[in-house]
């Protein structure tokens, strides 16, 4: 299928700071947010005859119309104010589902990207991270990716920087849904805020990293807790759940210490997903 590729590459939530439930059935969130390099989708987007979203390596069965990058396109219709061609979105899946990496919301964004320049749209990146923001909470920082905080439901972007790191992402051999974990945070008391400036040292960050979800996402699935003692067991200077999880991120201090973990050095019941890279070069 010839058209236009975009890379959609996965995201990590180095520290997620999770409010009380908003009238709109969100939560408000504060939350640092990277693209990662090494963990990453491969949309292609193309003139076809009618609708299509096709998506390999998936899985999970799940209906066309019921993927993000059908509603990515519906959300496109509605701001261009008419209907789009159809067109044909194809899917190459390497980010694991509900493992808290992004995966569809970047698969998402990179739909109205390809979308944009196949059809000489010219929306631009603002344009675009409006329309995603209809999508889904990450949606709209993905448009763009790099590194930015995210705030009220994840839509509000602000610039921002952090030290470059390392880390290797596991996922155990379950998922997580995203509602069920916010539901067990609201039964929990809520977290005390957790504020404190982002560090300019690398060596700074496994002790700043941080996600509210962690009570919540092991209330759901005590398992994930033996992942995060095998990587700090394989030497990570850190753990993080990515997002609402299950994935865990284990930080290590350099990248040969990474590359030599997800060579087999680590043991774990979860499945070995990436060794990725993050931060400010």
């Amino acid at each position: 299928m010839t058209g236009v590729v975009e890379v959609a590459p996965a995201k990590l939530n180095l520290r997620l700071l999770v409010g009380p439930l908003r009238p709109d059935g969100y939560h408000e969130i504060e939350s640092l947010m990277v693209t990662l390099e090494g963990l990453s989708d491969t949309v292609r987007v193309a003139h076809a005859p009618e609708r299509s979203v096709t998506c390999r390596g998936l899985d999970e069965a799940l209906r066309p119309e019921d993927n993000l990058a059908w509603r990515a396109l519906d959300a496109l219709d509605a701001e261009i104010g008419t209907s789009l061609p159809p067109l044909a979105v194809e899917i190459d899946k390497r980010i694991p589902a509900r493992a808290g990496l992004g995966g569809g919301s970047s698969d998402a964004a990179a739909t109205l990207r390809a979308a944009d320049r196949l059809l000489g749209l010219g929306l631009g990146t603002s344009r675009l991270e409006r329309v995603a923001a209809g999508v889904g909470s990450d949606v709209a920082f993905l448009v763009a990716g790099g590194c930015r905080w995210a705030r009220g439901r994840g839509e509000v972007l602000h610039p921002a920087s952090v030290p470059a790191f390392e880390a290797v992402i596991v996922v155990p051999d379950l998922g997580l849904s995203t509602p069920a974990v916010y539901r067990a945070f609201d039964r929990l008391p809520a977290p005390a805020k957790a504020t404190a400036p982002v560090p300019e040292r690398p060596s700074a960050l496994p002790a700043w990293v941080h996600n509210d979800l962690w009570p919540a996402a092991l209330a759901c699935a005590p398992r994930v807790a033996r992942t995060a003692r095998d990587l700090r067991a394989a030497g990570a200077t850190a753990t993080l759940l990515c997002g609402s999880g299950a994935g865990v991120a284990g930080l290590f201090p350099d990248r040969e210490a990474a590359e030599r973990v997800a060579a087999g050095a680590l043991r774990t019941s979860g499945r070995l997903v990436a060794s990725v890279s993050g931060g400010k070069p």
